[in-house]
Order: structure tokens, then sequence, then C-alpha cells
């Protein structure tokens, strides 16, 4: 069997679709999955996490709790990917990435499983709590796409994994709505031994053993031929690390994440309050974000690879996506000035990510590879950590406008500190 570059690239881009959609079949059984804990009874984990949620909302509509609860857990679970991404990234520098990818894998399997017979709560947290802890192995993913390209093909391989990334995204929830659909687990669910939407599950169970296929079959075992030093989590060495570019790109990935993933989280209540948007209408709004993003990075990212800088790919993202911002915060609320928005901020971001990624990639060594992604994936989980409790404050205690505009100024201090970051100067 081949194993040409060009065929490893292309079963990467398949294992982070897979993962990454697995991983979103969630999203929209969230708020009903969270109904069905919550009528179960007095559950006291869930309780727990039902009075900080209520605690946070400063006694607000019990609609906006059920938000900020969400955002809990998906806080935790991003904490989680902070945590586990730089190990996830070191770990495959000793051993290689196809061992690793393959550990993660085959342990997103296994939450997703705990998820499909989570009859009660703390089996839920612990099933988030596994699949967070797995999901660090994006920074692996990364590093695999780096080992198959020099630096002038470097942004488009990691062009093609953002195009897999976003599609799985598009399509997870989707399919996650349609599974949700199906009966023919339910009386299993009715009978207390499966979680509500056990098809949803069993999908995600599905879609992440195709996932293992795809690394065990497809993968090939190498290891690296230079073995970084041992800590104990490589953010202790950050003193240690040769380049300080590597540290200035990863916090401007923290910042971007942070306002442009605050934004993500509460468009969702912003379409819903002022378009008066369904669950449907939305859906198809983020598919219409999703497919830009796809086509940017699947095209336009490959054509511009090679031929200017990566901090100039990611510039042109950061102008697009304040322009988009801007835009929103201007015309927001009319309904052409919203799509015409939300075109411009999904064109910058599928420019601007890549683009961080390829010129993080390029302040690596090559057997430091997977730390160095390691920590860049890890600071924009941290961000992606932090803005959906910090957003969605901003949105229920003071509106929209003011969430929107926070994010805009975040954008404006992420293209500046960008314009300024000084592009390679270690081998």
């Amino acid at each position: 069997m081949s194993t040409s570059p060009k065929r490893i690239k292309f079963i990467l881009f398949l294992i982070v679709f897979t993962d990454m959609m697995g991983f979103s079949l969630l999203f929209p059984l969230f708020p009903k999955t969270l109904e069905y804990f919550l009528s179960k009874g007095d559950d006291t984990l869930f309780r727990m996490f039902y009075s900080a949620a209520n605690l946070l909302s400063f006694g607000g509509d019990t609609k906006y709790t059920f938000v900020l609860f969400g955002g809990i857990l998906g806080s935790i679970y991003s904490f989680l990917q902070f945590i586990a991404a730089p190990l996830w990234g070191r770990f495959s520098d000793h051993s290689g990435r196809r061992a690793i990818l393959l550990f993660t894998t085959i342990g997103n399997t296994v939450g997703y499983l705990l998820w499909l017979f989570s009859s009660q709560f703390w089996m839920f947290v612990l099933s988030r709590v596994i699949t967070g802890m797995m999901g660090g192995n994006l920074s692996v993913a990364s590093a695999a796409m780096a080992d198959q390209t020099d630096e002038k093909s470097r942004a488009a391989g990691m062009g093609l994994l953002g195009a897999g990334i976003g599609l799985g995204f598009v399509m997870g929830p989707l399919l996650g709505g349609i599974s949700s659909q199906w009966t023919f687990l339910d009386s299993f669910y009715k009978e207390g031994s499966m979680v509500v939407f056990p098809a949803s599950a069993l999908f995600a169970i599905l879609v992440s053993l195709l996932t293992v296929i795809l690394v065990f079959v497809f993968l090939p075992h190498n290891k690296p031929d230079v073995v970084p030093e041992k800590e104990i989590h490589p953010f202790l060495s950050l003193k240690k690390i040769e380049s300080r570019n590597l540290v200035s790109i990863s916090l401007l990935n923290l910042l971007f994440v942070l306002s442009f993933s605050g934004f993500e989280f509460v468009v969702n209540f912003f379409l819903s309050d002022t378009f008066q948007f369904s669950p449907k209408e939305i859906g198809f709004t983020f598919l219409y974000i999703g497919i830009i993003i796809i086509l940017v990075q699947g095209g336009v990212v490959r054509r511009l690879s090679g031929k200017i800088s990566e901090k100039r790919i990611s510039l042109y993202g950061a102008v697009f996506v304040v322009i988009g911002m801007g835009l929103l915060v201007s015309f927001g609320t009319n309904f052409t000035g919203l799509f015409v928005s939300l075109f411009f901020l999904a064109f910058g971001s599928a420019l601007v990510n890549p683009g961080l990624s390829s010129f993080a990639s390029l302040e690596s060594g090559k057997g430091d590879l997977g730390r160095s992604l390691g920590l860049f994936r890890s600071f924009g989980s941290l961000g992606r950590a932090v803005s959906p409790v910090v957003f969605s404050l901003l949105y229920f205690q003071k509106g929209p406008s003011l969430a929107f505009f926070v994010s805009f100024v975040l954008l404006i201090g992420f293209g500046f500190l960008l314009f300024i970051q000084k592009e390679k100067t270690t081998s």
C-alpha cells in the first residue's frame, strides 16, 4: 500500500473530519439532554452545576441559566484540551504520530460509549472529561500534517486540515439533529439504561470507530529522529523554548480564539432573539458559515500557500474578521447586513486559522513539532474555555451590542499585534 505524502494528507483530512463530526454531534442535543437530567430528580452533581450556572446568571431568565450551564460544561471540555494538547503533542514526538492518534481515537470511542450509557449525570460528565482529554489530539494531527509538508506548502496542508475540521463541525450538528429522530433504541432510554437520544450516541461511536480504522490501517508508523527533552508538562518549560516567536504566536492564537469563539457562542442567541430564527434556521446559518470556511481553506489558502508568507495570510484574515465584526456591530440587526458581516467573518477566520497554525509550525524544530503545535493548540483551547462564560455573561447582562463590540476591540488588538509580530528568527 502506498504511503505517499499526498495519500497521508488526505487520510489526515478524513481523520480530523470524522473526529470533529463525532464531537459536534452532541451540539443540537445539549439543551434536551440537560432537561432530561433535570427531570430525573435530585442528582447531587447536576445540582452543583446548575447552582453554579444560576449564581453566574444573577437570578436571570431560566433559559439563560441553561445556556450558562452548557457554557460551563463546554469550558471544562476546552480546559481539558488546554491541558492535554501539549502532552499529546510531546508524546507524539517521542512515540510517533500514529501511536498517539490511535490511543486518543480509541479513548474518544470509550467516551462516546459512556455517553450512550449515561443514565446518570456523573457518567455524562465523565464522558465529556474523557473526550475533552482525547480532543487534544488535533495538535498531533497538525504535527503529522507538518511532517508531510515543506515550508512552502505548509499553509496549504494546514488549510486542508482546517477544511476537514470545518466540514466536521458543519456535518456533526446536522447529523446529530437527523439521528435524534431515530427511535430504534428508545426503549432502552425509557427503561433508564441509556441516555436520551441513544441513537445519536451510537452514531458518534460508529464515527469514532471509523476514525480508529483510518488511523490503524492508513497512517504509517514512524518515530522521530530527534527526541526532545522530557518535562512533566510542556507549559512548565516555556522559558526553555528556543523560539520566542512561537510563544508570541501561541498568545496571538489565544487572543483570536477568545474573541472569535465568544462571538460564535452568543450569535446563536442573537439569531433567536433578534430575528426569531428557529433551531433549523440557525443550523442553516451555520451551514452558510461552514461552506464559506471550507471553500476558503480548501481553495484560497491552497492557492496562496507558498506565494505569500503565513503571517501575510493571517493578516489578510485579520482584516476580514475586523471588517466583519465592525459590520455586525453597525448593521447586524438588518437581515442583509447580518449575512454580509457573517461572510467577512467566515472568510477571515478561514484564513487566520491555517495561517497561524502554519506560522507556528515554522517556528518549531523538526523533532519538536508535536510539542510546539500542542502548545499552540492548547493556548487556543484556553481561549475557548474562557469565552463561553465571559461572552454569555456580557450578552445576557448588557445585550448583544456590548458583546460584539468587545469582540470587535479584541480582534483589532489581535490584528495590530499580528502586524508587529516578527517572522521566523530561528532555524
